[in-house]
């Protein structure tokens, strides 16, 4: 898994970044004339397209995903006051040119939304479709805030001193962010992901990286502005967007206010509603949104590859393993000791 480095206006960043191609669960480079869908990862779960990684029916694209700054394997600058959408946005954009990435299809989720937009907005020719789960690219809900401030302040208090953490302030902290995600429904897989974030965010976000932490996750999501029907109107391919009915922090109006806004703007745009599907609705639910993103990507590029010939696994099929995930018994590992509050 490769890394590459760029500089641009709020500092220099070292991406670290995962190609799986038909050929290949890690590859150094895309395979030409293949579709290539470019995956903007959730807020603290850098591996949360595993579902789709392995999956035969998508491995016939091109499929790249990064490591956002603070997150995974990617190194950079402390963030400056005030980074937002639009810087996160500039950095992702020169990622895509440092590895020559053609126009891509954008498949983001969550905290990647709004970056994938905003990148699709400004350099419309680059983006050939978006398909989005669990959009946030309207203002961020107040009470949505509210349970990202609780989460801080465990998170915050579990590093009092730089040699000290207080591991049941920190798992308050850290799963209950997974709780919200997976709707208190812990299954196997979410709980494997869990055990490698983790770790990830205590290296990123612990007592040294408390400033860090704060400007990407709380001033980040709290102080993003919606994009205005100007800005979407420029946007030149169609979106499709994917909503989870046991979705506990946004409600349905959210996804829906932001459909009509897109309509408003004159965008082609479309809703998949995935009945019990939590926030992260790709991980457990991918046999209703697979087969979706699958299609409406052959729906919107001229290229139609072949089926995969032979096995497909995602690049993190061990790591996952290593981290509990058992497939074989798919067993559900529910456990509500921790739990951040959403009311609606």
């Amino acid at each position: 898994m490769p890394f590459v480095q760029v500089k641009t206006n709020s500092g220099t960043i070292k991406y670290h970044y995962t190609i799986s191609t038909p050929q290949s669960n890690s590859a150094e480079k895309i395979t030409p004339d293949l579709p290539v869908v470019l995956c903007f990862h959730s807020l603290a779960f850098p591996h949360v397209f595993h579902s789709q990684f392995a999956d035969p029916m998508l491995r016939k694209f091109n499929l790249v995903v990064f490591d956002f700054r603070t997150h995974g394997e990617t190194e950079a600058d402390d963030l400056p006051e005030g980074y937002s959408v639009k810087d996160a946005a500039e950095d992702v954009f020169a990622f895509m040119n440092a590895i020559r990435l053609p126009p891509c299809h954008f498949f983001a989720i969550d905290y990647g939304s709004p970056v994938a937009l905003q990148i699709a907005v400004a350099h419309p020719e680059r983006c050939l479709s978006m398909f989005i789960i669990s959009q946030t690219c309207l203002i961020e809900p107040p009470d949505v805030c509210e349970g990202h401030r609780q989460v801080y302040d465990y998170w915050t208090s579990a590093f009092p001193t730089p040699d000290t953490m207080d591991m049941e302030l920190a798992m308050e902290g850290g799963y209950g962010f997974s709780q919200f995600m997976f709707s208190n429904k812990m299954t196997n897989l979410a709980q494997a992901l869990f055990n490698i974030s983790f770790p990830l965010c205590q290296k990123h976000w612990g007592y040294h990286g408390k400033r860090n932490y704060r400007i990407a996750t709380l001033d980040f999501l709290c102080n993003r502005p919606a994009q205005s029907r100007a800005a979407l109107s420029r946007l030149r391919c169609p979106v499709q967007l994917v909503y989870g009915t046991d979705d506990v922090a946004y409600p349905r109006e959210y996804t829906d206010e932001f459909v009509q806004t897109l309509e408003d703007a004159g965008v082609d745009v479309s809703l998949l509603v995935v009945p019990d599907a939590p926030h992260f609705a790709g991980v457990d639910y991918a046999s209703h949104i697979n087969p979706a993103l699958h299609d409406f990507i052959m729906q919107n590029d001229d290229r139609k590859p072949p089926p995969v010939s032979g096995n497909v696994s995602s690049p993190w099929t061990e790591l996952l393993r290593l981290n509990g995930w058992t497939p074989e018994g798919n067993i559900d590992a529910d456990d509500d000791e921790f739990v951040i509050t959403y009311p609606h």
